[in-house]
């Protein structure tokens, strides 16, 4: 249990709005993490996928929360923490479930997937896909506003306010214009195997978990409340595409590593 918790904070904490965390965004980490499949894990998981590619069900559980056969799962892209970017059971509301909640089953029930009926098998790697996407954005944290109140400020944009979830998921003149995913995939999967064994860390996600906290802070000193996008020095730009760039490239790699676990076998 401790060990799929500490997972799910990895992605609970950062994100960037370079690309935004909508669909370019899921998939261009979708990509990046299928890049680093192994060979036996990516042809079982296409199998599951009807012959599909991860990229192709990044967003999947966007494009059906709002469907009554999965309306359950509305709650799972957020998750709890405290002031110190901490989970705690104690914030579980068990009637609605959370992202930790939801990743947490569906990892659980795929250390067994060979019993599973193959659609079962499906839609959970698809939960995987995209949660661990989603909480490498900050705005997918759930804050209570007097733990940390800068969570619920506000940005301009030409005049017009933006929450921050607006923000980090893709505000105006926030995206690299043009990008495809393949694209972005492409810059930002660019490190060594040793650089990428340590943002993995294998058996150690504790480590995983002081990264996230670090980078979430990190993701809200980048601007002020009210702060007017448009006025953005070229130094605090480029530290929104850093960040952008750097959890994109950890969601995957770190995606890329849960799917293997559990289907390199």
């Amino acid at each position: 249990m401790k060990r799929v918790i500490i997972v799910i904070l990895v992605g609970l904490i950062a994100c960037g709005p370079a690309f935004g965390w909508g669909r370019e965004g899921h998939e261009t980490i979708a990509k990046i993490a299928e890049n680093h499949l192994k060979p036996s894990a990516k042809k079982k998981i296409e199998k599951y996928l009807g012959g599909y590619s991860i990229v192709h069900f990044a967003k999947w559980m966007d494009d059906y929360r709002h469907t009554p056969e999965y309306k359950f799962t509305t709650t799972w892209h957020t998750a709890p923490v405290d002031a110190s970017l901490r989970y705690d059971e104690a914030l579980l509301d068990p009637k609605k479930g959370n992202a930790i909640y939801g990743l947490e089953g569906a990892i659980k029930a795929l250390e067994n997937y060979k019993e599973l009926p193959d659609s079962a098998v499906a839609v959970n790697i698809k939960y995987i896909l995209h949660l661990v996407g989603d909480m490498h954005c900050p705005v997918h944290v759930g804050f209570s506003k007097s733990d940390f109140p800068e969570y619920r400020y506000s940005l301009k944009n030409k005049g017009k306010s933006y929450k921050m979830h607006g923000f980090w998921d893709g505000s105006p003149g926030f995206q690299r214009k043009g990008w495809s995913y393949e694209k972005y995939a492409e810059v930002v999967d660019n490190i060594t195997p040793k650089q990428e064994k340590k943002i993995i860390k294998k058996g150690n996600l504790d480590h995983w978990g002081r990264d996230i906290i670090k980078n979430g802070h990190r993701a809200y000193a980048i601007t002020d409340a009210d702060k007017e996008l448009t006025k953005l020095t070229a130094e605090e730009s480029a530290e929104v595409l850093a960040l952008a760039d750097e959890m994109a490239m950890k969601a995957a790699y770190r995606l890329a590593y849960v799917l293997n676990e559990i289907f390199n076998k």
